[in-house]
């Protein structure tokens, strides 16, 4: 017979691997179905909003774009690698990772959602500042290359925010109330009316199975391990800055296919 101690509590929800499959399902197939939809009644906005992912005027500057681009990419990195140490969370390098998640894990130690989704925000954050500076200098200098290496920060750390895991949004999500989750992804849906963008449409698909898995209560709300005030600042910053990077990056992308014509195929 076993010992009362060697017995381990049924929980009433999914392993969080099975929830994480769940939801990367369901958000594929809302992507593929938003997909198809803009594919026949919206094609030439399908198309302008699937140009984000191309190099745009990157091309016109060689191997200094790619040390621009790469340099973006440590710096965000940089800052996760940075917010986990200070946590004290046991880091694990990995080349050139996508998401904090490659770059330090939580495995051996309980999870904390506060200080989990603080570490996935140190590095979008990093690199939105970061792109805005880039955006002050070409102000002073007049040299298209900075702004798009600007919106390459911006779309990139964007893409960083999709709410699945090995990304940084997949650290933050948790954390976010499921009445923050409607607000928010209503905010998310009305930006991609004004401006479409494929970056945007994975926050949005991927957000939306999150949202219902809390409503149906098969998902835990891990949020309550925060206060309402920490639970409400990392809603705001986590929305905020979605919608920012979004709003900031197809400006200047839009700018760039006029200060770069050859490179842009105009």
């Amino acid at each position: 017979m076993a010992r009362e101690s060697d017995k381990t509590p049924t929980s009433a929800f999914p392993s969080p691997g099975r929830l994480w499959a769940e939801q990367l399902a369901m958000g594929m197939g809302i992507f593929l179905a938003i997909l198809i939809f803009m594919a026949f009644k919206h094609p030439k906005t399908l198309a302008a909003g699937g140009q984000v992912l191309t190099t745009g005027d990157l091309m016109a500057y060689g191997w200094a774009s790619a040390l621009g681009v790469i340099l973006h990419f440590i710096l965000h990195e940089a800052a996760s690698l940075g917010a986990a140490r200070f946590y004290g969370l046991p880091l694990r390098f990995r080349f050139f990772p996508f998401g904090v998640n490659a770059a330090a894990t939580l495995s051996p130690l309980p999870r904390r959602t506060w200080i989990d989704a603080i570490v996935g925000l140190a590095g979008p954050l990093t690199g939105a500042v970061a792109s805005l500076i880039l955006v002050g200098v070409y102000r002073l200098t007049d040299n298209p290359y900075f702004l798009g290496i600007a919106c390459v920060g911006y779309f990139y750390n964007l893409f960083t925010l999709i709410p699945v895991l090995d990304l940084e949004g997949g650290w933050i999500a948790p954390a976010i109330a499921p009445q923050a989750w409607l607000l928010g992804l209503f905010a998310v849906a009305l930006e991609l009316v004004h401006d479409f963008n494929l970056v945007l449409l994975g926050v949005l698909s991927f957000g939306v199975p999150r949202l219902i898995l809390l409503v149906r209560a098969r998902a835990p709300r891990e949020d309550l391990a925060c206060t309402g005030r920490q639970r409400l600042a990392l809603a705001l910053a986590y929305f905020v800055l979605v919608l920012a990077l979004a709003r900031f990056g197809t400006e200047m992308f839009d700018s760039l296919s006029h200060l770069v014509p050859e490179a842009m195929g105009d």
